[in-house]
């Protein structure tokens, strides 16, 4: 029995002990997973809004800003690319409120944000931190009956800057989940009328241009908005 004992232990000694160019369950799993070049995600939450938007009274000659804040929900759409740390790439995004002013002057109304995105992640193991930096086109829509006597062509976009941090979770190599919370700048005015044109005094000669300037201005809107997310993504 001695013999026979030390004669199987060799044996069962070079099956347990790993040889030197084999690696351990979920080793190379970790260590190729940073070696992506495509990635997608999807993110469903919830956005908060507060705009300054400017409104005029041409009959009046009178306008003013009116404060809007308005919580509802939000879904967004990335692609890109990723150079080891760091990610490129652009990002879709919609937010849908429902009016919560006193006047009630439009039933919903939306955000519709096209940015371009840098990305930079700390390469963890299977949880990955990660901060994101975008910027680009912002819209206003649904608010055709907004402004009596403007139902048709109503059209308010411009520029938003986001920024965001968030935690991914990589289930394997191909797909993660995680979570995001962000906050963005915006400033929108309506198409020709550049913001800047706005704050500028000009003089005007008789009733109707006076009307007219203030109608420029009108849909015009700054502000900040905050968006919280959790979602999945796919990488290549």
């Amino acid at each position: 029995m001695a013999l026979g004992l030390g004669v199987r232990s060799p044996g069962a000694h070079a099956q347990t002990a790993p040889s030197s160019g084999e690696r351990t369950p979920g080793e190379g799993e970790d260590r190729g997973r940073g070696r992506e070049w495509l990635w997608l995600s999807a993110q469903g939450g919830i956005e908060s809004i507060n705009l300054l938007t400017f409104h005029a009274d041409a009959d009046q000659l009178t306008a003013g800003f009116v404060p809007s804040v308005a919580t509802g929900p939000a879904a967004d759409l990335g692609l890109g690319v990723r150079l080891v740390f760091l990610t490129l790439g652009a990002r879709a995004r919609v937010a849908a409120f429902q009016d919560q002013s006193p006047m009630r002057t439009v039933s919903s109304w939306q955000l519709w944000t096209l940015d371009a995105e840098l990305g930079f992640h700390a390469m963890l193991r299977r949880a990955e931190p990660y901060l994101a930096f975008a910027g680009g086109y912002a819209a206003l829509g649904g608010l055709e009956d907004a402004v009596a006597g403007l139902r048709q062509g109503l059209d308010v976009n411009g520029l938003n800057l986001r920024g965001t941090a968030g935690l991914d979770y990589y289930l394997n190599r191909h797909l993660s989940v995680g979570a995001s919370a962000g906050a963005e700048a915006l400033a929108l005015s309506r198409p020709g009328i550049p913001i800047v044109d706005l704050l500028e005094a000009q003089r005007v000669n008789t009733i109707n241009e006076a009307k007219a300037r203030i109608l420029q201005g009108d849909g015009s809107s700054w502000g900040w908005a905050f968006t919280f997310a959790a979602g999945a993504g796919v990488h290549f």
